[in-house]
Parts: structure tokens; sequence; C-alpha cells
């Protein structure tokens, strides 16, 4: 019996390490990057795609930083092959969009994204579908986000990367200016702090899903008044409508974003005060700043940069690259002569330019020839 158990213990155990090893095997076989399957798939040239794996280790790499907000014009002829990477400061709520329209619809350009530092294994790796590219944003902080046309993509594309509010404002035909209470605010005499944004609006005013999701709860109990609770499937968030002077949607209800939940009321401890929304979003970690999800901004315009900085070969010399577009930006180089350069992107009054030895930075579009 004991010999029995022994080998039935030998079998088990090699069959895990088989097991392990197959796993690894179908992870390569099912690899979903987009980048892979490329590379895996081309069949052009070798140096081509060594030049295109190089220029992208470049874009990993490079010290660059933009802000939320930034437009480029792209110019690529078929032997240049760039890669643009960028870090960008991003808010826990927000929906990160990046776009890349290009003249061709079935061009390929990839977007590979990760938090902080690039990091292959943890890169979320894309192509670009109809010319936009969207990511909720689950933590605050710095991404490196890394745009590539594929190879032997000629032409100009215009690159906006931004954000708007991945959730739909919670109050019908309210906007940032109606949030007048926001996350942290001292309640109950320093008592406790507020874990949420109180939205003002008349009585009566329609409360909606803020996404597509389940209402949870409902109730009148609390601090809250009257209440209703719901769940985002996606990110498994909670979002907590409080003091409505109504309920109107009803637990186990699945709505859409828009879908009227209540009224805006003063029930709860908002008795006798102005009618308000308390609106709160709630993660496994606990309550968060919900001001992020919810804030609308304005979309980026377009730019179009002359031809003669789009045709620019040289940086007038004495002419400072920096890490990013403003002169409020840490100085990577300053050239000591007139310089050889290649535009990889321009902006509305900085270009983004590499020189033959291989520096990327932004130099100001004037000192440019």
């Amino acid at each position: 019996m004991k010999i029995f158990h022994s080998l039935l213990i030998l079998s088990l155990l090699f069959i895990l390490l088989i097991s392990c090893d197959g796993l690894k095997k179908a992870r390569n076989i099912f690899e979903t990057s987009e980048r892979i399957k490329y590379e895996r798939n081309f069949s052009g040239a070798d140096s081509l795609m060594t030049q295109w794996k190089s220029n992208f280790a470049s874009a990993a790499d490079n010290q660059l930083v933009v802000k939320d907000g930034n437009v480029f014009s792209v110019q690529v002829n078929e032997i240049s092959i760039p890669a643009l990477g960028y870090s960008v400061e991003l808010q826990q709520g927000r929906l990160l969009v990046v776009e890349a329209i290009a003249g061709d619809p079935n061009a390929k350009i990839f977007v590979d994204i990760s938090e902080k530092v690039y990091s292959k294994e943890k890169a979320e790796s894309v192509l670009i579908s109809k010319g936009r590219f969207t990511k909720r944003i689950e933590n605050t902080g710095s991404y490196k986000i890394i745009v590539q046309p594929e190879i032997n993509f000629a032409g100009t594309f215009v690159l906006k990367i931004y954000t708007q509010p991945s959730l739909s404002f919670p109050v019908a035909g309210k906007g940032n200016s109606d949030v007048q209470s926001f996350w942290g605010a001292s309640r109950d005499g320093g008592g406790r702090s507020h874990e949420g944004i109180d939205i003002f609006a008349r009585r009566g005013t329609p409360v909606t899903a803020v996404i597509n999701g389940t209402v949870t709860r409902t109730g009148n109990q609390g601090l809250g008044g009257k209440q209703v609770w719901m769940r985002d499937p996606e990110m498994n968030y909670s979002y907590y409508y409080a003091h409505l002077d109504s309920i109107i949607a009803n637990s186990g209800q699945r709505v859409k974003a828009g879908d009227t939940l209540g009224l805006v009321g003063s029930t709860g401890n908002a008795a006798g005060g102005s009618p308000h929304l308390h609106f709160g979003i709630y993660t496994l970690g606990g309550a968060v700043d919900p001001y992020s999800f919810v804030k609308k901004t304005k979309l980026p315009e377009s730019v179009s940069p002359p031809l003669k900085i789009l045709s620019a070969k040289f940086a007038k010399a004495g002419s400072v690259i920096r890490s990013g577009p403003g002169t409020e930006y840490t100085t990577l180089k300053k050239l000591a002569g007139r310089t050889a350069i290649k535009i990889l992107a321009a902006g509305k009054d900085w270009c983004h330019i590499k020189t033959d030895d291989g520096t990327e930075g932004f130099i100001y579009s004037d000192r440019l020839e």
C-alpha cells in the first residue's frame, strides 16, 4: 500500500510539472499582444523588423514627458519607422484616450501602455481601432505610452493623448460648477471627512446611472436618507447616491448609463438644507475621490504646423533640447553648433526631434530651420 501511495504521489508531481510547462507553452501559443503577433507574422526583411524593434526600445527608454491633452502632427516616410514614447501623469477614474487618425483607415498603428516605466511583461499592447484607443485608469500615477505605426507606413497622422471622465455625470443637466462640496471636507466638527462630492440641483432633478450596471440596493436609512447603490461589473466598483427626494430604480434592476435612478432631494442628515446629490465611489480598497471620474474637460483641438516646421532639417546652435514641450521641463542637452535633426512629431509650438547621435527631446519650433 505504501508503495502504491508513493507511486501515486510521484505520478501527480510529474503531471503537475508537465502541466506547468504546458501552461507556459499555451501562453506562448495564445499570446494576445498585438505587437508580438505582428512581429511573428511579419514576412519582410529582417533588417526592417530589427530597426522597428530598436526604435521601439528607444521610445520605451526615453525620458520624455507630456501633459494630458497634448496633440501632435506626425509625418512618416517608409524608411523612418518611428516610435513615439511619452510618460503622462494620469488620475484614477479618468478615461485615457489615444487617438491616431491616419489618412489610410487600414493602416496599423500600435499603442503600448504600462504603469510607471515601460515593462514588456506588464504592458498592454493593442492596435488602435478606428483611430481611437481608450482605457479606464485604475491607479493614479505615471504611465508610459508608446505609439508606433507598422513597418512601411507612409503618411501623416494626428496623435492626441488626453483624458475624459470615465463615468457620465450623475445629475441630469449639471456639470463641474455644480459640485460645491468636495472629497475630504471636514464633517461633524472634524469628527469625520467627506467621502464623496455634493452636486447641488433643484429638488426633483433626475439622478442618473453613471455607467451600465446593476442596482444592488435601495432604501431610506442613516445619514444618506433615501439612497441607491449600483455596481459596475467591469471595475467591480459600487456607486452611492444619497439624500434623494424619491427613489425610482429597484434593487436588482439592470440599468444603462443615463437611466434615472431617483430624484435630487435633501433626506437623511441633509434634511432642512439645500437639495443636492451626495455621490460616492467605493472600491475593494475603500472609498475614493469621485471627482476625477465625472469631471468634464474640453476635447483638445488638432494642430496644423506649417510646412517649414515639418520639413526642418536642422536645429540652430545654442538650441536647448528638453524632456517636454515647454521651458518648465528638464534640459536634456544644449546644442553647441548647428545640428542635423529629424522631426518625429510637431506640436503647436514645440517639436519632438531626434539628432543623429540618438538624442531625443523637444525643441521650440522657432529654433528649427
